[in-house]
């Protein structure tokens, strides 16, 4: 009994150091911050284009509404190109947590089949604190970017 608790108290304690260092906000890497500059640069250049189009299209001006169309989707696929291009310059930033995921995951799994009870609530934290941090790295990476070709809500990163 007093070996369940002490690995229950143990995975509360590793689940709150975890926990602690994920909420601690990441420094990204130079290529990674970039990229999220072109991306906000790409995402103005959206609007604009769009905001043409529809002064263009209000004043029936069908030539240039028809080049604005032009314009507006070559900058949908410049930023489409600028979220590839951070998502693969994040996975510096994100192979680690999901390696440390991928791992508890499967540390769980085994201890689950294997009926080890008094393993799972630690293998649970563990699970926990690492599905953390990759949360917390991803936000770092994609926060604020919106729902753009690519973005954080269009699809699971990962």
């Amino acid at each position: 009994m007093t070996s369940k608790f002490l690995s229950l108290g143990l995975a509360v304690a590793a689940a709150s150091t975890f926990a602690l260092q994920a909420s601690a906000q990441i420094t990204l890497p130079a290529n990674v911050q970039a990229d999220r500059t072109l991306i906000q640069q790409d995402q103005i250049a959206v609007q604009n284009a769009f905001q043409q189009l529809r002064a263009d299209e209000a004043a029936g001006n069908s030539s240039a509404a028809a080049a604005d169309r032009t314009a507006l989707r070559l900058a949908h696929m410049k930023m489409a190109q600028d979220f590839a291009q951070l998502h693969q310059d994040a996975q510096s930033v994100l192979q680690p947590g999901q390696a440390a995921l991928t791992a508890a995951l499967t540390q769980l799994l085994a201890d689950q089949q294997a009926g080890n009870t008094s393993a799972v609530q630690t293998d649970q934290a563990a699970v926990a604190a690492a599905e953390a941090q990759l949360k917390s790295n991803r936000e770092a990476i994609f926060e604020g970017l919106g729902r753009g070709f690519g973005g954080p809500h269009g699809h699971h990163h990962g």
